[in-house]
């Protein structure tokens, strides 16, 4: 604002002083001309006599300061009319520069809101792409269907060209490629594909540090594994796959774009990771323990058959025929059957067949109806838990019987201070418990055992349980 006002200061006195200059054409130009007409010379001393004798020069004198007063104020006014004219351009300056500063301003703010409103679109985007993942491979409880699963869905999702899932072997020295996407990927899968952890590419680092790695330009990334397979990679993402603290694989991420991944898309991909790392936990477990399963049941089958065979030998009826007139037990398993005009139902009990339903029509017109079937079936199947109860009730009374029965013996020994008494009530003990059967103890001399035990119940000529 100071350089105007100098300005408009100078354009007062300029008009001032053009004021005077003109002003004092008159008084000079009137003297000049009245030496002129009295004839004197043209002198300064002849001008300042006329200027003397005529007191009409004196008035016109006056006028350069009358003229000269009012250029000066015509000067005034200009300059405050310049200066007024400058305070609006200066004025008019600021507004259109506030108004350029705050246009800038609300267009980066709205450039900003629109980036932010993008990214949160994207990012919500992405997070119902990984509830999508989560969701889809929740119910798959196959390892290698889910791992094939997986790479397609994030590829088809995400839009990268590779997807690959490592996981380590049993003793952690190598990441093996369990699954991928791409043609690349599949030849890797057919020849084994493996890297060693902490040594090779981008995936051995990940699985040995067990922190996140990016490539965003390979060609500059010294960790980068050079894999002829898929030469169009430009940039790579690797996870690592946890599960607790224990590092199981790696997911890897690998895109045709350079720079292809924000620091955004690594907070989400690790989420991804870690839900992959379960799914993988999960599925391991659940296979796992089908197998445990597996072999418990085969296991539980064996003995089923074990205990079935031994507890047929225990019994004599060996089952029933009724003809319509009453039941005839059957004293032996019958292995061959007339099965003419007959049905037979096996009856299975954990996988093992202890018994089977033989039905033959009373004549060629019978046939058997769906309900009829239905009923033979649901009949073996419930009557089969029932014989396995008995069995198992069975087992048990002989288990407590046996038990009572060396419980009494102890108590009984206990009691006894004699060695008679006691060899005497251990054989009467024992041959009572044990129906038809003879019950020989004999004492020996551990130095010098008898070639042959005797079995009549009588002791060795010369000794006696006393003598002994």
């Amino acid at each position: 604002m100071k350089q105007p006002q100098t300005i408009s200061m100078n354009s007062t006195q300029k008009y001032a002083l053009f004021g005077v200059l003109f002003g004092l054409l008159f008084p000079v130009g009137a003297t000049i001309f009245r030496v002129w007409e009295t004839g004197l010379p043209m002198s300064l001393s002849s001008l300042l006599s006329v200027q003397a004798a005529d007191k009409l020069l004196w008035i016109i004198d006056t006028a350069p300061i009358f003229l000269g007063g009012f250029a000066w104020l015509a000067g005034y006014r200009q300059n405050a009319l310049l200066r007024t004219n400058e305070q609006l351009l200066q004025t008019e300056k600021m507004l259109k520069e506030s108004q350029t500063a705050l246009e800038l301003r609300v267009t980066e703010r709205t450039t900003a809101l629109i980036i932010a409103n993008q990214n949160a679109e994207k990012r919500a985007e992405q997070l119902q792409t990984v509830a999508e993942i989560a969701r889809a491979v929740i119910t798959i409880r196959n390892l290698d269907e889910l791992l094939n699963q997986l790479t397609r869905l994030i590829s088809e999702r995400f839009g990268h060209y590779h997807i690959g899932i490592f996981l380590l072997d049993e003793d952690g020295e190598y990441a093996l490629l369990q699954a991928s996407n791409s043609e690349g990927g599949a030849r890797l899968l057919a020849r084994g594909h493996r890297l060693r952890v902490g040594q090779q590419g981008i995936v051995g680092y990940v699985t040995a540090r067990g922190v996140a790695r990016i490539a965003l330009d390979v060609e500059v990334e010294s960790a980068y594994f050079n894999n002829p397979d898929l030469p169009e990679t430009r940039s790579e993402i690797a996870l690592p796959l946890k599960f607790g603290q224990e590092v199981i694989g790696a997911l890897d991420i690998q895109s045709r774009e350079i720079n292809a991944f924000s620091q955004t898309d690594v907070d989400l991909l690790s989420i991804l990771a870690d839900l992959v790392s379960v799914a993988i936990q999960n599925a391991r477990s659940l296979e796992q323990a089908q197998r445990a399963l597996h072999e418990a049941e085969v296991a539980t089958n064996q003995l089923t058959g074990q205990a079935w065979a031994g507890y047929l030998e225990t019994i004599r009826t060996k089952g029933y025929r009724y003809d319509g007139i009453k039941p005839e037990p059957l004293r032996k398993t019958s292995r061959t059957v007339d099965l003419k005009d007959a049905i037979t139902v096996p009856v299975q009990l954990r996988g093992q067949t202890i018994g089977r339903f033989t039905l033959k029509a009373s004549s060629e017109a019978r046939h058997w109806t769906d309900d009829e079937l239905a009923i033979i079936e649901s009949t073996a199947e419930r009557v089969a838990l029932a014989m396995d109860s008995a069995r198992l009730l069975n087992e048990a009374q002989k288990r407590a019987a046996r038990e009572t029965f060396l419980s009494e013996l102890a108590a009984k020994l206990g009691a006894s201070t004699k060695l008679d008494s006691i060899l005497r009530d251990t054989v009467e003990e024992l041959g009572q418990n044990l129906q038809g059967s003879t019950v020989t103890f004999q004492l020996v001399n551990p130095s010098n055992p008898p070639a042959e035990e005797t079995m009549d119940g009588a002791a060795p000529s010369g000794h006696s349980p006393e003598s002994a």
